[in-house]
Order: structure tokens, then C-alpha cells, then sequence
């Protein structure tokens, strides 16, 4: 449906054409038709592409140092004779150092120097010097490549955002699970997706619902457990994992609104929600003091067409009512091999269909473009019709001219 705005740049230069009548000059309008479409085109892929979470472990932390570049550039001067005249001028422009991370994706970050000192220091590997190329280079450069020491527990992983199509979260099809509002959400305690934090490698995978108390945490050590299983696997079993927590007296139907909520969640996830029961904690006394929180119910959610991972994880949540996230995860390492994305392009045939919000955004748009179209053809005649005056020695002061002349005489 989106696809009609497509028309209406083309419309508005067919009746800017009929009013103007400036045919001589003709050539303007297909090329504004044929750059607004492509700009429209560019803004609509965009709009189609629904953001994913992809996670990668570090091959190698790199340390780059300081250069310096010579630059030329063409300047144009008047000398003391009035005459115009160019010269090359060359300027020397410094870069700092920067420090990067290579993941096993193939995507390279920027990396803070507190943390390539941390895993320079962690894995001890032995410095190997670089030579990275730069261009027009007359000094500095070079720098330092650590290897990650290939110890499991070490490794530095990194969660990056990424987009595809989705072509299930707006459609009609059977598909498209309920709408939930985000006031809904909220009364519910629903789980919002963790936002892309630059500062920091990763966000936690172990997300606790609003509706929890707020001495319910997540132990770092359970949330780096999943880390490590989502970069080692991210890009070989194209997987995503995200652990939702609820207390358990909100009961499983909460899941199914969950699930909702995130529209069944992306491609390459994996979500699975618990209702834990906290109530039998006692906040006076420490966590070891406090009998351990048990699992009353487990719901996991995916795309998959065979949902193998999904039973065996309800399963073993049956047999383990013990709130142990770190137990499953060791589980999970070694029974991740029943997992299989569904390939999205299977959906391919309901098309791309926009949500409300991005349906506005290219209305809004294509208005925008048509609105400068018009003022561009219309500067164009005015400029046009006032050069006519100024080259025309008729009398213009009867009254056989219209609106656009009399405006152009006054002006």
C-alpha cells in the first residue's frame, strides 16, 4: 500500500507541466521524477528493514597509532595585479590512535583503551606489530595485534545491530499475532528489547519484567553464561537468545502477550520466559541464606518450523524447578545443535507491508518532495517569465496579463 507514493511525484510534475507550459525546458522534470523516486525508494528500503541483535566473540584486539597525513588541495587567489590564479597547497592533518576489535562476523569496532588494556592483559598472547595502511602517510603509524588466547572463558564478545526484512510484524496474514498497545505493556510488565548502548560491548540477555521487585538481579556471571552462547553461536547457528523473567503469579498467558508484543520476535531469536516465584525470599537475610526461587512455568518462543529447542528447554525446566539460569545454560551449550532458523524468505510472498508509524513518515515524505517540486517549477517560471519582460519592449501596463505577471511587474 505504501507503494502508491510512488505516484505522486510523477502526478505533480505531469500538472506542473499542463499549468507552466514551459516545454522548452522539459528536461527538468524527469530528472526531479526520477531523483525524488529514487530518494523515496532509499528511504522505503529503510523503512522495510526491521533491526535484529547479532553477537560475535573477538579474533583480535589491535592498537593503531598516530600518523600523520599530507593533504593537497587547489586554492584559487587574486595576486597584487588583480589577476586570478591556483596553487597547490599541502596541508599535514594528525590522527590519534585508535584502538579496534575484530569479531569472528567480520565486523570491526572501535574499542575503548580501559578494555583493549583489559584483554591485552587477560590473554598475555604475544604482540605481533602492524603496518595498517594508510593514505598519503609521511610519519607514525604502525601498531599492535593480540590474538585471543582461545580459552572459552576469555573470549570478549560484542552484540551489534542488524537489519532484514521482516515481512510477518505488519502483515494480515495468519501469521500477525495480536496487537499489544504499549499502555497494555505496561500494566502487563511486559519486557521492552534492550537498546544499543555504544559504551558498552554488550546489554544484559537476562531481562527482569517491571512488575518484579526491584532487589531482583541478575548476577553478571549468569549474563556473561548467554553472552558467550550467543557469540559463539550467533554467526554458525544464526541464533539470538534473550531470557525474560516474570513473577509467576502473573501466570503463562503473560508469555503469549509477550510474545505479542515483540511480534513474535525476529528471525534469529530465541526468547524464552519464566514465571519464578519469589515470594519466599527473605530480603532481611542474604541470597545464601534464602531458599533457591523455583520455576512455576516456562514459555519459549521462535520462528523455527520444528521447535525442537523450545520443547527440550520447557522440558528441562520441568525437571529442574530450581531457579538456576547458569545450570541451563551449560545445557544449552551443548544442545544448541537443535536449533534451526526459519529462513524468512519463505514469507516472501505476503510482501512488505509498513507499520502505521513508518506509513506516516513516507506520507509525510513524499508531501515534502512534491511541495519542493512545486516551488522549484515555480521559481523556474518566475525567472523565466521576468526575463521575457525584461527582453520585451511591449507595453505591459493594460490589462491582458494574469496573477503570475502582475506579481512579476511588481517585483
Amino acid at each position: 500500500m505504501h507503494r502508491i507514493a510512488y505516484i505522486f511525484p510523477l502526478l505533480t510534475a505531469v500538472l506542473l507541466l499542463a499549468l507552466f507550459r514551459n516545454y522548452d525546458q522539459w528536461w527538468i522534470y524527469p530528472i526531479m521524477v526520477v531523483v525524488v523516486e529514487f530518494i523515496l525508494w532509499l528511504i522505503m528500503r529503510r523503512a522495510s528493514k526491521t533491526r535484529e541483535y547479532l553477537s560475535g566473540f573477538a579474533l583480535n584486539i589491535q592498537h593503531h597509532e598516530p600518523w600523520v597525513e599530507r593533504v593537497e588541495r587547489t586554492e584559487t587567489y587574486t595576486d597584487s595585479r588583480g589577476n586570478t590564479r591556483t596553487r597547490v597547497v599541502v596541508d599535514y592533518r594528525h590522527h590519534p590512535d585508535v584502538w579496534l576489535m575484530q569479531l569472528n562476523t567480520g565486523y570491526t569496532i572501535y574499542l575503548h583503551p580501559n578494555a583493549y588494556n583489559y584483554y591485552r592483559e587477560l590473554w598475555a598472547t604475544e604482540q605481533i606489530w602492524i603496518n595498517p595502511p594508510h593514505h598519503n602517510l609521511v610519519s607514525g603509524g604502525g601498531g599492535q595485534l593480540y590474538h585471543w588466547d582461545k580459552i572459552y572463558e576469555n573470549a570478549a564478545t560484542h552484540t551489534y545491530k542488524g537489519l532484514y526484512i521482516n515481512y510477518v510484524a505488519n502483515s494480515s496474514s495468519i501469521f500477525r499475532l495480536d496487537n499489544v498497545s504499549k499502555r497494555e505493556a505496561e500494566s502487563l510488565g511486559l519486557i521492552d528489547y534492550p537498546k544499543f548502548d555504544r559504551e558498552h560491548l554488550e546489554h544484559n540477555v537476562v531481562l527482569c519484567s517491571p512488575k518484579l521487585p526491584k532487589w531482583v538481579k541478575i548476577a553478571d556471571t549468569t549474563q556473561r553464561a548467554f553472552h558467550l552462547i550467543n557469540a559463539f553461536n550467533g554467526a554458525r547457528s544464526q541464533i539470538h537468545i534473550f531470557i525474560l523473567i516474570f513473577d509467576a503469579a502473573q501466570g503463562i498467558t503473560t508469555a503469549l502477550k509477550q510474545q505479542a508484543y515483540w511480534k513474535g520476535g525476529n528471525k534469529n531469536e530465541f526468547v524464552l520466559c519464566l514465571g519464578v516465584d519469589f515470594s519466599q525470599i527473605d530480603t532481611e537475610r542474604s541470597w545464601e541464606q534464602n531458599p533457591l526461587p523455583q520455576v512455576k512455568w516456562s514459555k519459549a518462543f521462535s520462528w523455527c518450523d520444528a521447535p525442537r529447542l523450545e520443547s527440550a528447554t520447557e522440558s528441562w525446566f520441568i525437571e529442574h524447578k530450581e531457579f538456576r539460569l547458569v545450570d541451563y545454560a551449560a545445557w544449552l551449550r551443548k544442545n544448541i545443535g537443535l536449533w534451526r532458523r526459519k529462513e524468512f524468505v519463505d514469507f516472501k510472498y505476503l510482501g512488505v507491508t509498513l507499520s502505521a508509524g513508518r506509513r506516516a513518515v513516507v506520507a509525510v515524505t513524499t508531501t515534502l518532495f512534491c511541495i519542493v517540486m512545486i516551488v522549484i517549477i515555480c521559481a523556474v517560471a518566475v525567472d523565466n517569465r521576468r526575463n521575457d519582460y525584461h527582453q520585451d519592449d511591449r507595453d505591459y501596463s493594460g490589462y491582458g496579463y494574469t496573477l503570475l505577471d502582475r506579481f512579476i511587474l511588481k517585483h
